[in-house]
């Protein structure tokens, strides 16, 4: 009985583990390796929000990707709500100025996970509200089977991302 109890708990760290696709290829400047999740698209805001992760030995990367017309600069910020809690985290803007609909967050690739990227592969993302360069707020809402991707994209790619630490 303690047997079967025991399989049926470990068995979420299974599945969870198989869905762990991550595209491995080299940085086009430096020519080393780097994992993405590929452009993950999210049906909010009109279908035209996508989002990719990528890592590399130094930095995880979230690009957030809205299309053309939609202006970013250093003073824009991304606000992450979380299920199940009424906090927020609230990121920079990690790229030059654009009106390519970019908008990037850049965490540093450590033994050590930074902390909202760690909550970021243990609770799953209610929302993303951004704020663009002229203060105008786009907000995302995302449903259930978006969430749960995001939450094991981004918990593979942090996992994986550690053994490109040199």
């Amino acid at each position: 009985m303690k047997g079967i109890l025991l399989i049926a708990f470990l068995m979420p760290l299974f599945v969870s583990a198989q869905n762990c696709e991550l595209k491995k290829e080299k940085d086009p400047f430096t020519q080393q390796p780097q994992l993405s999740t590929g452009f993950l698209r999210l049906s909010s805001w009109g279908g035209r929000f996508s989002l990719n992760m990528v890592a590399d030995a130094k930095e995880v990367k979230l690009l957030f990707s809205l299309g053309e017309g939609n202006c970013f600069d250093d003073e824009s910020s991304a606000a992450f709500t979380f299920d199940g809690t009424r906090t927020k985290s609230t990121q920079k803007n990690a790229t030059a100025m654009n009106c390519d609909g970019i908008f990037t967050i850049v965490f540093r690739n450590s033994t050590s996970t930074p902390s909202v990227l760690q909550k970021l592969t243990q609770q799953k993302l209610t929302s993303i509200v951004l704020t663009d360069s002229n203060k105008k707020k786009i907000e995302v809402n995302l449903k259930d089977e978006e969430k749960q991707q995001i939450l094991e994209r981004i918990g593979c790619l942090v996992k994986e991302a550690k053994t490109l630490i040199q």
